[in-house]
């Protein structure tokens, strides 16, 4: 970020945008503490209010948390599957067994139409494909497909991912990035040859896509992810607050 736009902002944004920063440099952890308000203040030399501002946007935005009386932390990134879960075919309560995540790889490609079109990109801009597997009891129950415009995450690469655990985690932690989902749309689909090889199934089976758009806090696109998801045994559940 240039200091010239950084001179356009409010000042309070400006102290958001610092903040974010030196939380995906990693200064702070996550459910790490943050220096209290007048703290920062001193540091940062502005007025409590900014400070107050920008920590109350980035709680609103879910970067961070407070707890009454102890302060603000960090929060957890959101994680690559989402708020659904799979559950037994007509369950509506109890935990899921937990989803084991793989990493299949990660490399530039160009977006196909389709993801270009719906990020608002131009034609065969440069992004960054990842692939993930996801199992459940060690079966594999789902792959990802994800898309990221390469400009903005520029090295990001399979070893950080790695580390952080999912691309969501990296992009907040790398890029100070928190990823929002502002569109699902469901089909049902069937499976080419190598995707069926890498879920385990026959070719041509039905499976339940699931497509997803992920913005910036902004408003910015940062992800496209197709899902195919085995959906014979277990069911897929959104979960609604």
């Amino acid at each position: 970020m240039t200091s010239n736009k950084l001179r356009r902002q409010p000042l309070y944004e400006q102290i958001k945008q610092l903040l974010l920063r030196r939380i995906a440099e990693g200064e702070w952890q996550e459910n790490a503490s943050l220096p209290s308000e007048w703290e920062l203040a001193e540091e940062l030399s502005v007025s409590q209010g900014t400070v107050r501002k920008a920590l109350t946007e980035l709680v609103a935005e879910g970067v961070l948390y407070r707890q009454q009386g102890r302060g603000t932390f960090v929060a957890e990134a959101a994680s690559d599957w989402g708020e659904a879960r799979l559950q037994t075919i007509g369950t509506l309560s109890g935990r899921q067994e937990s989803l084991m995540q793989e990493l299949l790889g990660c490399w530039k490609s160009n977006a196909p139409e389709e993801v270009s079109e719906l990020m608002g990109l131009r034609r065969l801009v440069p992004m960054i494909r990842v692939r993930q597997l996801w199992r459940l009891g060690g079966q594999p129950v789902a792959l990802d497909d994800a898309y990221l415009p390469a400009d903005r995450f520029e090295g990001l690469e399979a070893r950080w991912l790695r580390q952080a655990g999912g691309v969501y985690a990296a992009l907040q932690r790398r890029f100070g990035v928190r990823p929002k989902t502002v569109m699902e749309q469901m089909r049902i689909s069937a499976l080419n040859r190598e995707d069926a090889q890498l879920l385990m199934v026959a070719a041509d089976t039905p499976v339940l896509a699931v497509t997803r758009l992920s913005t910036s806090i902004e408003g910015d696109p940062v992800e496209w992810r197709m899902r195919y998801c085995l959906t014979q045994q277990v069911a897929y559940t959104q979960l609604r607050g």
